[in-house]
């Protein structure tokens, strides 16, 4: 026995047959399943997390109170000059917390360089400063130059700087060094010392727990769960609701006309 159109067609929010009452259940067990999967997991984050503090920041808050009062030693100051770096060279960090940042890192380096270092120092980074207003509007033959001399000019100030404050060149931080200095070496105001520590806690403090230190098939568990199980189980409950439907038309006697 064939079924009408209206026994075959169902409304989601008012069924008006068995089988579109059935239907509709299953839909929203399915998409509870979906909902629960999905914000069910970002509440164990919440519920299990603990801010953990990344190396850089340990180091940081090590060498910050000798470095604030004028009593770091060398090494202290390459810690510190380091550790600002690490920050400057994500791409999260916010415009207004990237200029304190440069301002401090700027500081420290020329205050470890020798004087005629200085001159040369501050030279290189305002040529580097000007080429890199120029490179926006730069034909394609300028263009290629000034990345020559862009990268001329790096060179040059990785060559004083690196070994003094301890870069490491086999490392991005010696990438990021030419381009966080400014000409001005200017020094830091007051709020700008006090809000340093927090910037660098902003940025180097994560939110951890077993869920995203655990791995599966050498992915971290939560990556894992959130990039393949999510994707996994949408196709499968789209598979299991094929064939219930499927299963319910054959069992209240529904068939396409």
């Amino acid at each position: 026995m064939e079924a009408s159109s209206n026994e075959y067609n169902f409304s989601l929010f008012k069924p008006g047959t068995p089988y579109g009452k059935r239907n509709r259940n299953l839909i929203l067990i399915l998409l509870t399943i979906w909902f629960v999967a999905i914000f069910g997991f970002q509440i164990l984050l919440l519920i299990f997390q603990k801010p953990t503090p990344e190396k850089t920041l340990i180091t940081f808050e090590s060498v910050w109170e000798n470095v604030k009062t004028g009593n770091a030693t060398d090494q202290e100051k390459k810690d510190y000059i380091n550790s600002l770096i690490a920050v400057n060279g994500k791409s999260s960090v916010k415009p207004p917390d990237k200029t304190i940042l440069a301002a401090a890192i700027t500081r420290a380096v020329f205050e470890m360089v020798s004087d005629s270092e200085k001159v040369v120092l501050s030279g290189e980074v305002q040529q580097l400063a000007e080429i890199r207003k120029k490179l926006v509007s730069a034909s394609d033959e300028d263009y290629t130059i000034l990345k020559s001399d862009m990268a001329r000019i790096k060179t040059n100030i990785n060559s004083i700087a690196n070994e003094t404050t301890g870069i490491d060149p086999t490392n991005n931080k010696e990438a990021i060094l030419p381009y966080s200095l400014n000409a001005e070496n200017r020094e830091l105001s007051s709020g700008e010392i006090e809000a340093l520590p927090g910037i660098m806690k902003l940025y180097l403090t994560h939110n951890q727990s077993f869920l995203t230190d655990m791995k599966i098939l050498g992915f971290p568990f939560h990556y894992f769960y959130t990039a393949e199980f999510l994707l996994l189980l949408f196709v499968g409950l789209s598979l299991f609701y094929s064939i219930r439907t499927t299963q319910l038309q054959k069992r209240f006697l529904i068939k396409e006309e």
